[in-house]
């Protein structure tokens, strides 16, 4: 799904990626581990652009979305990313959150058919009939799009037992809660595949198993998830592979009893010792 060749990320002098390569299969779990500062973070906003990679390529079924004549926007799409810190607009309530961009995204193709039929009728004016193009068939309307996000939404919520809160604001919810529905959020846009920034750092202890329990039941579905986590016991049980970063580059890699149980790079070694 995922092909990243020599990836490269500076931030004016300072290298923080240093030639990834790596490749993700359909219902990968990738686990990234590593010191603090060594570039995880970094290396999963690359993945959907929203750093620009320095060089190198992505490779998203088929499209290099790092080359910047591609529209990241129609590919990011497809890409969910959920974040350390929630990031939900405050000032709109939970359902008002996960409907956003499906209706945004609904109502950007129902603007596009309606200029495209636009454009056909009026090349039809100077045509003969039998050379005169079909309109593009419309079956959306904006209340029809809002009504599909809508029961969508209230569906994720159900699945999270937080339906209650579809009218809530996010200031009165607790940190569990707030993850719960950034994930759902991302899900309501049926991506390809997650990326997870640390989804449970910003989080008191207790509320922590939640968040895992709904990203272990996304891993069972087969979503397919590159999860940057500290969290190594979550690693090992989900990942189906975890991937080592220190220093800009991926210094070793494997099953999770690869990694954990036999690890190979002295980094990793001296890592796993502080963490385990």
């Amino acid at each position: 799904m995922i092909k990243i060749e020599n990836l490269k990320k500076s931030f004016g002098t300072l290298e923080v990626l240093r030639g990834i390569n790596i490749e993700i299969a359909e219902g990968e779990k990738i686990a990234v581990i590593g010191p603090s500062g060594c570039g995880k973070s970094t290396f999963l906003r690359c993945i959907n652009c929203m750093e620009d990679p320095t060089g190198g390529s992505i490779v998203f079924e088929g499209v290099d979305i790092a080359d910047p004549k591609v529209d990241i926007n129609i590919h990011r799409e497809k890409i969910g990313m959920v974040f350390q810190q929630f990031n939900l607009f405050n000032n709109k309530t939970v359902i008002e959150n996960i409907m956003l961009a499906p209706v945004y995204v609904g109502m950007k193709a129902l603007r596009k058919k309606k200029k495209e039929n636009r454009k056909i009728k009026l090349s039809n004016l100077f045509k003969r009939a039998e050379d005169k193009r079909p309109l593009l068939e419309i079956t959306e309307t904006k209340e029809s799009i809002k009504a599909s996000a809508r029961a969508r939404a209230e569906e994720l919520l159900l699945r999270i037992g937080l339906l209650d809160k579809a009218d809530e604001y996010p200031s009165r919810l607790s940190g569990g809660q707030k993850q719960r529905i950034a994930i759902v959020r991302a899900l309501a846009m049926n991506p390809r595949v997650i990326l997870f920034d640390e989804p449970t750092s910003a989080l008191d202890p207790e509320m922590v198993g939640e968040v895992l329990d709904l990203m272990k039941t996304l891993a069972d579905e087969g979503m397919t998830m590159v999860i940057v986590t500290h969290e190594m016991a979550f690693a090992r049980e989900v990942a189906s592979r975890v991937i080592f970063i220190a220093d800009g580059q991926i210094l070793e890699e494997g099953t999770p009893a690869e990694v954990f149980d036999s690890p190979k790079h002295p980094r990793l070694q001296d890592f796993l010792s502080k963490v385990l």
